[in-house]
């Protein structure tokens, strides 16, 4: 959670978290997507993921995963990226996809790299996380690099 600007810290916050995921996802017309991770071999919680579509730019949905130290470095991470961009392109129709990382996360930057989405950009001391200034790394991958990659 440290490079993460989704703050959970107390009880009330995780319950008004997880209200919201319950109640999006009981909307008809769905705009986000927070499901839990869960260890296929023993079913145990091993973290958050999510695809948010823009609700100004329909056509664009953000991506992204938080995983308990133990579920990382183990192929999780890119499951989870194929799945969601399978899911954006294929079932949402999407025309871009994008995920963030802090740019101290090297571990997620090369996971968005090696899922096929291209650095875009930093956006650079934005946002005070927790004990530093964030700078934001933004990937993407439109929908003919997408069935480029597929075929």
């Amino acid at each position: 959670m440290k490079y993460v600007l989704l703050w959970l810290e107390n009880d009330e916050q995780i319950e008004a978290f997880l209200k919201d995921a319950i109640d999006e996802a009981a909307k008809e017309r769905r705009m986000d997507y927070v499901l839990a991770v869960r260890d296929p071999a023993t079913g145990k919680f091993a973290g958050l993921t999510f695809i948010e579509i823009d609700r100004e730019l329909t056509s664009t949905a953000e991506v992204g995963f938080v995983l308990l130290p133990e579920y990382c470095r183990n192929g999780y991470g890119s499951e989870i990226l194929h799945a969601f961009l399978k899911f954006g392109f294929d079932e949402l129709g999407m025309h871009r996809v994008y995920g963030k990382c802090d740019e101290l996360n090297i571990a997620s930057a090369r996971l968005l790299e090696k899922g096929g989405l291209t650095y875009e950009g930093t956006l650079r001391e934005h946002v005070w996380l927790r004990d530093h200034w964030r700078s934001t790394r933004y990937y993407g991958i439109l929908e003919e690099e997408w069935k480029v990659r597929r075929s």
